[in-house]
């Protein structure tokens, strides 16, 4: 499980390297995320950790929306492993408040009983961004894609460069 989160880590700042290298970086193009995810499934959190980890990488494009790429997974004797790619939507609401929706592909990978099977499916994103500081903002979603295994609600800490 670790080799395959460090692995994701080590995806994620390749992509986010060539943000950083620019001579004028601007807050809000970019954006790493981390936070628990919690399945709305009882037979999902029975069979997996009580603790998921949920962490992605997200790229604004002005005038398009942001495409994000996120990780969660919760594993134990069983496991469910997701991917989701998502073109997102932000609407300002508040002052230091946005209302957000996703719409993409999910991806689960899931370990059940000693048989496993994989599935991708549309899935979507709901929710809202709360903006603590310029750089960071707290983040507030519920994600489905169209199958048990990867409903749920996400809490991510969000940092901009």
């Amino acid at each position: 499980m670790w080799r395959r989160m460090m692995g994701v880590a080590l995806l994620a700042s390749v992509m986010v390297l060539p943000a950083m290298a620019q001579e004028e970086p601007k807050p809000g193009g970019w954006a790493l995320r981390i936070g628990p995810w919690y399945p709305t499934s009882d037979n999902v959190r029975d069979l997996t950790s009580d603790f998921w980890v949920y962490f992605g990488v997200e790229r604004d494009f002005p005038g398009v929306g942001n495409i994000s790429l996120d990780y969660s997974e919760g594993s134990d004797v069983d496991r469910v492993r997701m991917f989701s790619l998502f073109l997102n939507a932000r609407q300002n609401y508040a002052p230091r408040l946005d209302l957000l929706a996703g719409l993409g592909i999910v991806n689960a990978d899931v370990r059940r009983g000693g048989q496993s099977f994989d599935r991708t499916r549309l899935g979507g994103t709901v929710g809202i961004a709360v903006q603590l500081q310029q750089r960071a903002e707290l983040q507030l979603r519920y994600q489905s894609g169209g199958f048990r295994e990867v409903n749920g609600f996400v809490l991510t800490l969000n940092f901009r460069f």
